[in-house]
């Protein structure tokens, strides 16, 4: 089969299974781009693909990504594995072809480091009484206190909150649905952006002109906010990250965190027990035997 009948195919494929419009996105931003390159390697049918093919384009991507980050190239190459994939289960692929053999790129492991209380402090500092001040610091709140995806801010209605209870029904990724608790700081600021906001538009989280924010929107403020806070390394997802360590800080369960994020496997929600542990050793004050040590002989000096 040709390589572009072939991926019209995988994405019809992909919608009828219910995936998300941003997954969609994703498959289309990067597929095409990797079968770009097999036809400038004359490969224009699905038989032609092969392991080496595949590894060809993880090396075109180092080379031609120099400046990028290999978590990064990660996330292209990753698209493709899922193509192949699909390829062999239709069998579109030869026969004697080994998926097992599709790995991702090597990425360097990234050390997250949450957010402390002092600099959650510093956020929440950053905003003012605007509507944008408000609706932007909602959102900080919301995504702390409930380890939202920033995909999921974007998507919550009104019709999701039980203010009442405290409760948000989150649809998540891959069309799965969870609820989550907020505090009472936080259901007082949804109250207070919902009664400024536009009656009649159904998301809870909207811009000036009364329509609803997109994953930009967030992206956007979130580079003011770093700027703001002086926090380099703040992003969405680490507000999550910092909700999860928290969660765990505060002896909170793994399996009920798990249930609380979306994951659907244990294992990915086990690294907030090591980055637990991690925090608890920093907000303990590590004990310097150097310092005991040197503030002796001062002592005596």
């Amino acid at each position: 089969m040709n390589l572009t009948n072939a991926f019209d195919n995988f994405i019809l494929s992909q919608k009828a299974k219910g995936n998300a419009k941003a997954t969609l996105e994703y498959y289309n931003y990067n597929i095409p781009h990797f079968i770009k390159f097999c036809n400038n390697h004359n490969v224009l049918v699905t038989t032609e693909l092969t392991i080496e093919l595949y590894e060809q384009y993880k090396c075109y991507l180092l080379e031609q990504k120099l400046q990028t980050r290999k978590i990064s190239l990660q996330t292209y190459i990753r698209a493709v594995k899922v193509f192949y994939k699909w390829l062999y289960e239709e069998q579109y692929l030869l026969p004697d072809i080994n998926i097992d053999k599709i790995k991702l790129i090597k990425a360097e492991k990234v050390n997250i480091i949450p957010l402390s209380d002092i600099e959650i402090e510093m956020l929440l500092n950053c905003f003012d009484n605007s509507f944008y001040g408000i609706r932007n610091k909602t959102i900080i709140l919301l995504m702390i206190d409930s380890g939202l995806r920033r995909a999921e801010v974007v998507k919550l209605k009104k019709q999701d909150l039980n203010l009442i209870n405290h409760i948000a029904l989150i649809h998540g990724k891959g069309a799965k649905e969870r609820l989550v608790p907020f505090g009472t700081i936080t259901e007082r600021y949804l109250k207070r952006i919902i009664n400024i906001s536009n009656y009649d538009n159904p998301y809870v989280f909207q811009k000036q002109d009364g329509t609803e924010i997109t994953d930009n929107t967030i992206k956007c403020f979130f580079q003011d906010l770093k700027r703001d806070s002086q926090i380099k390394r703040l992003y969405p997802h680490l507000l999550r990250h910092t909700f999860a360590t928290n969660y765990i800080l505060s002896g909170g369960d793994t399996e009920e965190l798990r249930i609380l994020l979306g994951h659907s496997s244990i294992t990915t929600t086990q690294i907030y027990v090591n980055l637990a542990a991690q925090q608890k050793i920093i907000n303990q004050h590590y004990h310097s035997h150097i310092d005991s040590i040197l503030n002796k002989k001062q002592k005596f000096a």
